[in-house]
Order: structure tokens, then C-alpha cells, then sequence
């Protein structure tokens, strides 16, 4: 199928690509079918999920064990049971981003990670019982920190 996208123009999509999330996203529980989108540049630590059902929303996911190796979040046993979850699973957790006009105030949600098994396309957003991560992050300092970006104003 053919989808016309707001930001990424036209793109071909594969069944194998769609990710799907049963209830929804929190806030956009009608929206239930996403194109996985990777960035071309595999040192990225971006992706999108791109809705299927809207194609004016878009979610930027951020890789945060590129910065913060140690993050781990604690998770109810029944959200893994939603994503049909097994040992031998490509089990995958994002981020979401907020994205600025200034880089410096680059946050992500800590606080509630989107899973996907990669192995079945099935996804949750989950709450974690974390009480040390917080909703807004703040990223500029650590991206600088691991040379994934160039500080402002270089």
C-alpha cells in the first residue's frame, strides 16, 4: 500500500513494517497501526512511528540505551503478555521524543518507554514503576557528552 505521509512525502508499505498496538497509544487510543520508520543513517539514534490511520502523526522515538546504558525499566508482567512476549523475542524499547526549535530542549519520556517485539509487530506504550525516571528528560548534555551531536553555535 501506498501512504502519503506529511513529513516523509509518499512511502511504500510493507505489511512486515506495520507495527501494531492493540490499545493504542495513550491520547491517540484510535490509532492503532504504525510503519516502523529507521533512520539512513544507522549511527542515528532516532526512528519514527509513523501512524497508518493518520497520516499527520508521527511519533520520534530516541534509542536511549546509546546514552544511558543502564536504563531499566521496571514493567508489570502483564504489559509483556500483551506483546505476546518470549525469551527467544527481539524485544526493542524507545523512547518518545519532544522535539524543539532548540536542540537544547530536546526531552524524552522516561517515564513510559514504547516496547515492540519485533519478532510478532505487536507494541505498548508502558508505564514504568520507576520512580527515578522522569516524563521530560533532558537530552543536550549527554547527546554532547557522546558525540552524537555538535555543540550549538560550533
Amino acid at each position: 500500500m501506498l501512504l502519503e505521509t506529511r513529513f516523509f512525502g509518499n512511502i511504500e508499505v510493507l505489511d512486515e513494517k506495520i507495527i501494531y498496538f492493540e490499545d493504542g497509544i495513550p491520547g491517540f487510543e484510535n490509532l492503532k497501526r504504525f510503519l516502523f520508520m529507521e533512520d539512513d543513517d544507522e549511527n542515528s539514534p532516532f526512528q519514527w512511528l509513523q501512524s497508518i490511520d493518520d497520516i499527520d502523526i508521527v511519533f520520534t522515538l530516541f534509542d536511549i540505551f546509546r546514552i544511558m546504558p543502564e536504563y531499566n525499566p521496571k514493567v508489570e508482567s502483564e504489559f509483556l503478555k500483551v506483546l505476546d512476549f518470549n525469551e527467544d523475542d527481539n524485544l526493542v524499547i524507545y523512547c518518545v521524543a519532544n522535539i524543539s526549535k532548540d536542540v537544547k530542549d530536546l526531552t524524552v519520556n522516561l517515564k513510559a518507554p514504547i516496547a515492540i517485539n519485533m519478532s510478532n509487530n505487536k507494541a505498548k506504550q508502558i508505564i514504568c514503576n520507576n520512580d527515578e525516571y522522569p516524563i521530560k528528560y533532558y537530552l543536550y548534555k549527554d547527546l554532547l557528552d557522546k558525540k552524537l551531536i555538535k555543540e550549538v553555535g560550533e
